[in-house]
């Protein structure tokens, strides 16, 4: 399969990574949130340090990656659209013009669902146990 840059095009890299790329970064985000914790937290690890940061540090790392992601794929879709609406009508145009417009509308959605990751390591403490 050769992907294409083309949006007309049922094989178009940007609008297929506009769809995908936000939920499977916020996907990828969680799972990878979890994970540094429980192994950051777990008694094994002194200091609660790996790979000489910290905890939060590593989660204010991946949740930057992952807006960088999401924010990428809006602006992938968001450039597949404006060449979209400039062409005329059809089937093609029409899949097109709907992945282009799910593609934006997944980046903002899963953008603010990202940015509410900055608020945890700011507000929480890592490995402090629950009352």
């Amino acid at each position: 399969m050769r992907l294409t840059t083309d949006p007309l095009s049922s094989r178009s890299f940007p609008l297929w990574f506009g769809v995908l790329a936000p939920p499977l970064a916020w996907g990828a985000h969680l799972v990878l949130g979890d994970l540094i914790f429980e192994l950051g937290c777990s008694p094994g690890v002194r200091g609660h340090i790996l790979a000489g940061l910290s905890l939060e540090t590593w989660a204010l790392i991946q949740t930057t990656v992952a807006a960088v992601i999401i924010v990428s794929a809006g602006l992938f879709a968001a450039a597949a659209w404006r060449r979209i609406v400039a062409t005329s009508n059809g089937t093609a145009w029409n899949r097109a013009h709907a992945l282009a417009l799910a593609g934006m509308a997944s980046g903002l959605i899963y953008l603010a669902l990202i940015l509410y990751g900055f608020l945890a390591p700011l507000f929480l403490k890592g490995c402090t146990s629950s009352p």
